[in-house]
């Protein structure tokens, strides 16, 4: 046991096989060695065609869990394998300043009969339809012309396009309306990723129903695991925690409800249902900055004459602080040199020229040498 708790973390392993599959054997798993809180007691399998549904109340450890398969935190003590490709499908949704297209693509050739399936698996087919210039519309960054949903959609088909052997997916459910999430579940993950590894995290207990086993968790623990059946007619409190997801679920839909009103009502103002960038050609000149424009920043700071001043200061402070680092670097030169010589000569060097340091111990010296480079970072 002592030798465990000094241990460091260690990741899952990943094996590229012709089978693939996910054996997860976790004891101990956390941020940090002194962490509060961290998962224990997980224990399950999948194979290829699995759909295991993770769920539990907030704060409960379901995207940790998920988090650990990735290798993103240590596993202390147990093991996880991970055999073949996998795809981790965050719950933050990251989208990058480029097309559609290019966020979904990710630096993949490009597959038409590929893309056109992933497209119409996450329902981004009738968004393009209502775009100017459908999968190559432009979006900023963090995709800011879009709508949670439709990030959501577009992380999600980023995924699909993969073709990895395992999927994990933290709540891509829960930020679309229930119309669409019933869509992604049947198209994506039951029919698309149908021969797949597929972990989910959901609040959605309309489609636990159809998961091979279900991953209950409560303050990072695995407390039940089996089919929807066996749970719901060997365990009370199963019942209750669905109530507890149900009100949860509930709560959100309304808050989505009224998110989606407010950029309803955003985008009536607007010409079109939704924005899109324009492709703006940017205006440049070529050659020297005019006087001119020097004297514009100056006046809109502090004025010509003391900006002036305070780039005469800043510029000679500069050039000081350049100067006496450069003899302080030869300084401290010179000093690691002496310290190195010969013993003898050291001697001989330090009874000339009155040098102290060479009957420092190490200790002291290596203070010593710390403060030279203290200082010499500061003046650098």
């Amino acid at each position: 046991l002592a030798n465990k708790e000094t241990n460091e973390p260690s990741m899952p392993k990943t094996i590229q096989t012709q089978s693939p599959k996910v054996v997860c054997n976790l004891e101990r798993a956390l941020w940090e060695k002194n962490g509060s809180f961290f998962l224990k007691n997980i224990v399950f399998d999948a194979q290829p065609g699995d759909l295991i549904c993770i769920i539990g109340p907030v704060g409960a450890g379901k995207s940790s869990l998920l988090q650990t398969l990735t290798g993103e935190i240590g596993i202390f003590d147990g093991k996880v394998r991970m055999h073949g490709s996998f795809c981790y499908v965050p719950q933050e949704s990251w989208i990058f300043s480029s097309t559609i297209k290019t966020n979904i693509l990710f630096g993949k050739p490009y597959d038409r009969t590929l893309f056109r399936d992933v497209v119409k698996a996450t329902a981004l087919d009738t968004d393009f339809a209502q775009l100017p210039d459908k999968e190559n519309t432009l979006v900023g960054d963090q995709g800011v012309m879009l709508s949670g949903g439709q990030k959501a959609r577009v992380n999600m088909a980023r995924a699909l396009y993969r073709n990895a052997d395992i999927y994990l997916l933290d709540d891509p459910l829960s930020a679309v309306d229930v119309k669409v999430a019933k869509h992604l579940f049947k198209r994506s993950i039951k029919s698309y990723l149908a021969d797949k590894i597929c972990i989910l995290v959901t609040h959605q207990i309309q489609f636990l129903q159809d998961a091979t086993k279900i991953i209950v968790l409560n303050n990072g623990e695995m407390v039940q695991y089996g089919t929807f059946t066996d749970l719901l007619t060997s365990s009370s409190s199963f019942a209750r925690l669905l109530d507890d997801i149900h009100q949860f679920e509930q709560q959100n839909s309304i808050e989505l409800h009224q998110q989606l009103s407010i950029i309803s009502s955003t985008d009536s103002d607007i010409d079109g249902e939704i924005l899109a960038l324009s492709k703006n050609v940017e205006i440049k000149q070529k050659g020297k900055v005019k006087w001119h424009v020097y004297a514009a920043y100056l006046k809109a700071g502090f004025g010509i004459i003391v900006g002036l001043f305070v780039i005469f200061i800043l510029s000679s402070l500069r050039e000081a602080l350049s100067m006496f680092s450069s003899w302080w670097l030869a300084r401290w030169s010179d000093e690691e040199s002496y310290r190195y010589q010969d013993l003898n000569n050291c001697t001989s060097l330090a009874t000339n020229n009155n040098h102290t340091e060479w009957s420092m111990t190490n200790k002291e010296w290596n203070n010593h040498r710390n403060q030279r480079f203290y200082v010499y970072c500061g003046l650098y």
